[in-house]
């Protein structure tokens, strides 16, 4: 018999039989987590700067969960790149993130993204996949708040 034996392929991440997969997930976390159930609350976030016409000209998408703020899509439009719309979101957040208890923050990005502006806010990087894609590199980063910068 073969590892692969019994294994099904399918290919949709969002179906039936992925949920079924979250669903396992979702209680050995709750099991794990016995102690602090408050722990595993998500509390998601979405911050967003606007046009004169309504239009989303930047945002922050996140969630607070297990002691942590997430920030899973961070995007400015780049008209209002380096005039402190990505500084007043990621504040936004981490003000937000703070009043729900959260003891720090982070994010993956990508070499060509803009890992210059969370080392400047004082994350650092925690983790490094070189190659993804190629040429660049997939990088993770995390801050405690209330910790020095670097």
């Amino acid at each position: 018999m073969s590892a692969a034996a019994g294994i099904e392929f399918v290919a949709d991440n969002k179906g039936s039989e992925a949920q079924a997969v979250l669903a396992g997930l979702a209680e050995h976390r709750r099991a794990a987590m016995a102690a602090r159930p408050g722990a595993l609350v998500s509390h998601p976030l979405c911050f967003l700067r606007r046009d004169e016409a309504g239009t989303v000209r930047a945002g922050l998408v996140g969630e607070v969960t297990m002691d942590w703020l997430f920030i899973d899509k961070f995007w400015v439009d780049e008209r209002l790149r380096g005039q402190g719309t990505g500084t007043a979101l990621l504040a936004a957040a981490e003000a937000e993130a703070r009043r729900l208890g959260a003891v720090g923050a982070h994010l993956y990005t990508s070499s060509f993204q803009a890992p210059g502006f969370y080392r400047k806010h004082g994350f650092r990087e925690v983790g490094r996949l070189e190659g993804r894609p190629s040429g660049h590199h997939r990088l993770w980063f995390a801050k405690r708040f209330g910790a020095a910068p670097g």
